[in-house]
């Protein structure tokens, strides 16, 4: 009778152990989620949400050459679509208008580098 509900007991603690509540999503962008309160505000809360990624400082500078990046290893970005204009967003770059916005933050989430406005966002992003 000891060996079953001994039994028992290690069987549910494995499996609550499985149902435990997670802080991440277990993907390299699930840190950069914490930047989208920053974002939206960069964007004065306009846009529909395209996605949200974390890329590195080479793969940033190769696609914006003249962002004006600190020397942080890597970066959040979120992009948001809608019509854009520079003087719709916070710390505008790029174009003066686009179809997208590309909001470049700390790997914090709490500090906004740069907003990109661009037509087409130059790689992959998504939310899902």
């Amino acid at each position: 009778m000891r060996r079953v509900a001994a039994a028992c007991l290690i069987a549910g603690t494995a499996l609550a152990g499985c149902a435990a509540p997670r802080q991440t999503l277990g993907t390299s962008a699930s840190a950069c989620f914490r930047s989208l309160p920053t974002a939206r505000a960069a964007v004065r809360q306009q846009g529909r949400l395209v996605g949200v990624r974390r890329i590195s400082r080479v793969h940033l500078s190769r696609d914006f050459p003249q962002a004006a990046l600190p020397n942080d290893k890597d970066f959040c970005v979120v992009a948001f679509s809608d019509s854009f204009r520079s003087d719709q967003v916070d710390k505008a770059s790029g174009a003066s208008t686009g179809k997208n916005a590309v909001v470049i933050v700390n790997m914090r989430g709490n500090s906004l580098i740069q907003t990109w406005l661009t037509d087409r966002v130059p790689f992959r992003i998504t939310h899902r």
